[in-house]
């Protein structure tokens, strides 16, 4: 006879969680998506979609080798939190042009108002980062470095044995990503280097990652006359809420669950250094980043229960009454 009993590195732990939020998250993410292109179709190149796809099928055939070869439970869940966010990347970077296309007035003006009510000047900010030149290099390596912070922490979990950790990450960053998708079209703005009319003469010294590198597609996707979405030349468009800083609150949240202290101290402060440095590198109002930071934390805090429910066809959705994540 079979013995029919999972191996223990793969046997389910109630502490540990389980991957069907996730999953869940994601078919929500994709009905939205549908609905969006069954009201307003747009055309999604192959090409733009080979590479995710190849990636995220690599990633399924690790996934099934250590399931069923050689138990490995550690790198079977490190393989589907990147397919995960992976799938979550590509579909949310289509929806945010969905949702863009058919946003209405720019709230820039009461963003910006929303600031100055807390006391916070943007420019102010921008004029002294561009006296301290210097912390613009670190600042936007830590930008730019959000999906390279997003791998690390899922491999760092993984190794670590922090399952539920990496579990609450995951469903977390997608849970705010389509909030902040959402938010988004309710709520357009240009952001705040082109909603002041700067240019790179007021800011010599800088050289801001993402400053006006989304205007042509914004301005064509709500003319009407971007028809095309295509993965590999897709931009940031999302202003409000700062989707820069839910990442980097939820990966910052996640590194704090490593068990190595140097690994602790080198992704909090990426994390904190992204924070920094995205009024300026993404040219986000405080008030984005607030906004952000506000949705990671009930994402999390929704997360870290989500991850415990059966949700898929065959499951029991029982939680277990402590949750050590």
């Amino acid at each position: 006879m079979v013995d029919a009993r999972p191996h223990p590195s793969l046997a389910p732990s109630g502490h540990d969680g389980h991957d069907d939020a996730g999953w869940m998250a994601l078919l929500v993410t994709l009905i939205v998506a549908l609905g969006f292109q069954f009201a307003d179709p747009f055309q999604i190149p192959l090409r733009g979609v080979a590479g995710p796809a190849l990636f995220i099928l690599i990633l399924g055939a690790a996934a099934a080798f250590y399931r069923q070869r050689r138990s490995d439970g550690n790198i079977v869940s490190m393989c589907v939190g990147l397919q995960q966010m992976t799938l979550f990347s590509a579909i949310g970077a289509i929806l945010s042009y969905m949702v863009a296309a058919r946003g209405g007035p720019y709230w820039d003006a009461r963003i910006a108002g929303w600031d100055q009510a807390l006391g916070l000047d943007w420019r102010a900010y921008l004029r002294w980062m561009d006296r301290h030149a210097f912390l613009g290099g670190p600042l936007k390596f830590a930008y730019a470095t959000i999906i390279p912070q997003m791998a690390l922490l899922i491999i760092v979990l993984g190794l670590a044995n922090r399952l539920a950790a990496l579990r609450t990450a995951i469903l977390a960053a997608m849970i705010a990503g389509l909030a902040v998708i959402l938010l988004s079209g309710a709520m357009p703005a240009v952001a705040a280097y082109a909603h002041f009319g700067l240019r790179p003469t007021d800011y010599p010294h800088l050289q801001p990652a993402a400053a006006l590198i989304h205007m042509n597609d914004l301005a064509a996707l709500r003319a009407g006359t971007l028809h095309v979405l295509s993965l590999d030349r897709m931009e940031g468009i999302i202003t409000f809420p700062s989707y820069h800083a839910a990442l980097a609150t939820v990966f910052g949240w996640g590194f704090l669950k490593t068990p190595q202290l140097w690994i602790r101290a080198t992704g909090t402060g990426l994390a904190l250094l992204t924070l920094a440095a995205t009024p300026i590198d993404g040219g986000h109002y405080f008030s984005d980043v607030l906004a952000g930071c506000a949705i990671a934390c009930a994402s999390l805090l929704i997360a870290r229960r989500a991850i415990h429910l059966r949700l898929l066809p065959g499951t029991r959705g029982k939680m277990p009454a402590s949750l050590p994540a």
